[in-house]
């Protein structure tokens, strides 16, 4: 399974589109829940007493068919606005915002660490593009689903063309609307983080000081 589904579409030098893809997620829905029905008829048939693992798959299966969402990210120079467009079966959602109004683009990596069924430690990696406005608001648009292990166009990426594939979408969105791009690993502190910090332990220090010279009287 391909975790990286984002991929740029159409690129000019005022003109980006990025669009993800819902049909492996159909797929794999569609995978899990006859793979469950199957399991539970069986079960039941062989009086097994696991029959709800079919039903664990079943309703796996749904959830997936029911989040699983196609995503098309355009950034136009000639109008200046980007365009987000999402659709699932429960709904569409199609927004605009003007270059305006936005500070910068992030993507933001997070990296975590699981066994899988034979113990062996694998690397888990997400990357979110991350729209930041100048009001404060936030608009993050999810880029995988979680792999060290993806492939784009039945071949196998290494992680360095993993990262230069993700970095390229943020980097070339910037580009087209004019504003600074960043990488944040998550975890990392950024300025505004430090700052906040570092203001934090100032206040918590004088507030120490106070409390030694106003001490509480018995």
């Amino acid at each position: 399974m391909s975790p990286f589904r984002m991929k740029i579409t159409q690129d000019t030098q005022t003109y980006l589109e990025c669009k993800k893809s819902a049909m492996l997620g159909y797929i794999v829905s569609g995978l899990l829940m006859i793979g469950g029905v199957v399991a539970v008829i069986l079960m039941f048939m062989q009086s097994a007493s696991n029959w709800w693992l079919g039903l664990i798959a079943l309703a796996i299966g749904i959830a997936i068919l029911l989040l699983n969402k196609s995503i098309t990210l355009i950034a136009d120079g000639n109008v200046r606005q980007i365009k987000i467009a999402k659709k699932s079966l429960l709904g569409a959602s199609d927004n605009s915002y003007s270059f305006n109004d936005i500070k910068d683009v992030m993507i933001e990596e997070d990296r975590d660490y699981e066994r899988d069924s034979d113990g062996d430690r694998k690397e888990r990696i997400t990357f979110v593009l991350i729209f930041n406005f100048n009001n404060g608001y936030q608009e993050a648009i999810n880029l995988s689903s979680g792999s060290s292990n993806f492939s784009a166009g039945g071949i196998n990426m290494s992680r360095f063309s993993q990262n230069n594939a993700v970095m390229r979408i943020g980097q070339r969105m910037a580009e087209v609307i004019g504003v600074p791009f960043n990488h944040k690993r998550r975890g990392d502190m950024d300025i505004g983080d430090v700052v906040s910090s570092v203001g934090e332990v100032i206040k918590q220090v004088k507030q120490a000081k106070q409390d030694n010279q106003n001490p509480p009287q018995a």
